[in-house]
């Protein structure tokens, strides 16, 4: 198929509201990007939609500027996500390919950081890139970036990454380089975050996005067809045993918790990205603004927390989970069991139940 390339009259360089660098680390991003040859891109371990869509469009944005670009994930994307251009190609997944990863990570002149600003979120990644003098430059939207940085492009108010990785192609004068595929990267990232628009999609500059990228002519039907509707039935048998013995409700709290075993892995052939979705069920549910989701691994237990309105589920994975995110998605784990996992959860609840119930009564009122 060949590629088209688009020149837009329509977008509005909006500026980037509470941000840590803004359009002043435009002009520093493209120097230091004529400067150099080979560029990693890295995202963070399970990568998601944003994750993926982001680091490959941004790829594909580099690669049309003449660089040696590679992706490097910490272990792989769920397969829903590996039509976009790029993975095939110019994705190295670390947990299967070490050797390569590392020499390539050795060879690069400067790193670009995008959907995750603490180094732990990039797991075995982590000891490699901190020995690397090479500049650091951070792209991303979640709270509370680490300092070591070189150059940031960072708003939490943002509703993805991508969001900001077209920010970013704007505010560098790259955008005679966007393709239809390099815009349904962006569109994946931002419509996976959002929850098809479902939340972190209050600003007017999100829709300002979305429509300058439908001019690129994407195929907006097919991929939420690609996205959302290519579960296997061993998922949907894992999500109806899920619900029916291992879904809890804690009324006292307004919060439910769900939790998949090793077991169940095992029973309904679980793969990457078969979860994808079920933690934020419980918050159809009225009197619920607050779940979680426990997945058991083998000596780890990872957490995946909603929330509605002002509950800080962030704050919540922080303090108990060593983890942290938005205010209303966050994430964290723990080197225990499953039930010790969920004994932690739960007496944690007391000490948030003011705000639990504030939230409750705010909910009342709509």
């Amino acid at each position: 198929m060949e590629t088209k390339h688009y020149n837009l009259t329509t977008s509005q360089k909006v500026p980037l509201e509470g941000d840590l660098g803004g359009w002043g680390s435009f002009p520093k991003i493209t120097a230091q990007v004529a400067d150099c040859n080979t560029i990693c891109i890295l995202t963070h371990s399970n990568p998601d939609g944003d994750a993926m869509g982001s680091s490959l469009a941004w790829c594909n944005i580099l690669l049309q500027l003449g660089k040696n670009v590679r992706v490097i994930i910490p272990n792989n994307c769920p397969d829903y996500l590996q039509w976009l251009l790029g993975y095939k190609t110019h994705t190295l997944i670390f947990d299967k390919n070490k050797a390569e990863a590392t020499e390539f990570i050795g060879q690069s002149d400067l790193f670009f950081c995008l959907d995750f600003n603490t180094f732990s979120r990039i797991e075995e990644l982590e000891t490699l890139v901190k020995q690397t003098e090479k500049p650091l430059l951070l792209i991303d939207h979640h709270p509370n970036p680490a300092e070591c940085f070189s150059v940031m492009v960072t708003n939490e108010k943002s509703s993805s990454t991508c969001e900001l990785v077209y920010r970013t192609i704007q505010g560098c004068g790259y955008e005679k380089y966007i393709t239809t595929e390099i815009a349904e990267a962006l569109y994946v990232g931002i419509i996976t975050d959002t929850g098809n628009f479902a939340h972190s999609s209050s600003r007017p500059e999100v829709y300002h996005v979305v429509a300058d990228l439908l001019a690129y002519n994407i195929h907006k039907n097919d991929i939420h067809d690609q996205l959302f509707n290519v579960f296997s039935f061993n998922r949907m048998k894992l999500l109806g045993t899920m619900l029916k013995d291992q879904f809890v409700y804690l009324p006292e709290y307004h919060t439910t918790y769900m939790y998949i075993t090793k077991e169940n892995q095992k029973r309904f052939n679980f793969q990457v990205g078969d979860s994808e979705g079920f933690v934020n069920m419980p918050l159809a549910i009225k009197d619920v603004v607050f779940c979680a989701l426990f997945t058991e691994y083998d000596n780890l237990v990872k957490v995946s927390f909603r929330s509605k309105f002002d509950f800080p589920a962030n704050e919540f994975s922080q303090e108990f989970f060593k983890g942290g995110g938005h205010l209303n998605a966050a994430g964290g784990k723990m080197y225990c069991s499953l039930k010790k996992a969920i004994s932690i959860f739960t007496n944690g609840l007391p000490k948030y139940k003011k705000l639990l119930d504030e939230t409750k009564e705010r909910t009342a009122e709509l």
